[in-house]
């Protein structure tokens, strides 16, 4: 234990008088210590020190001529210029749907118009058997039975308790209309 104490101590010795000095005189080379010495005494030798192994001596007049800024305008951990403000976030591009197609046309010949007659309701003629209709067509008021072609145009087809049949006189286009009249 006793060698091991003397091993250590020699490496100490050896390591402050090699090693250690070499290493401190780096470190005081690189940053000087600040002292409060004039700078007419400060004799310039090796590392910057002075010759009586001073270290270099500061210059309080300089630090005088540093200008004031405001409270406001002084920040310690700002660097130069405020950095600019974020742009808004654009909104992601959603493309309008598409326009829905056309409905597809229907093959044939194009429909008929509707017959614009309106049921108005039935009429009694004891001289005439068979249910009898009054028609409002045109602004006048027609009375037809079943199988009468009506105007010239439209043909009365079947003849019902609330309803009538209409039809083009060629059968094409048959029209349910109701005693409402519509």
């Amino acid at each position: 234990m006793l060698l091991g104490l003397l091993i250590l101590v020699a490496l100490v010795v050896w390591y402050t008088q090699s090693g250690g000095a070499a290493t401190e005189e780096a470190i005081s080379t690189s940053n000087p210590p600040i002292t409060a010495t004039p700078p007419a005494t400060a004799a310039s030798g090796r590392g910057g020190q002075a010759g009586g192994g001073l270290p270099e001596a500061v210059r309080l007049a300089s630090l005088e001529q540093v200008p004031e800024q405001g409270a406001a305008a002084r920040n310690p951990f700002g660097f130069g210029t405020p950095p600019a403000p974020p742009r808004p976030p654009t909104p992601a591009y959603v493309p309008p749907p598409p326009a829905p197609a056309p409905p597809p046309r229907p093959v044939g010949p194009p429909p008929l118009p509707p017959i614009p007659v309106k049921f108005m309701g039935f009429v009694e003629d004891p001289a005439h058997p068979g249910k009898v209709v009054a028609l409002a067509l045109n602004g006048g008021v027609v009375i037809a039975r079943e199988g009468d072609l009506v105007d010239g145009r439209y043909r009365l087809v079947k003849v019902g308790l609330e309803s009538i049949v209409m039809a083009y006189p060629d059968g094409r286009g048959q029209q349910t209309i109701r005693l409402s009249g519509s």
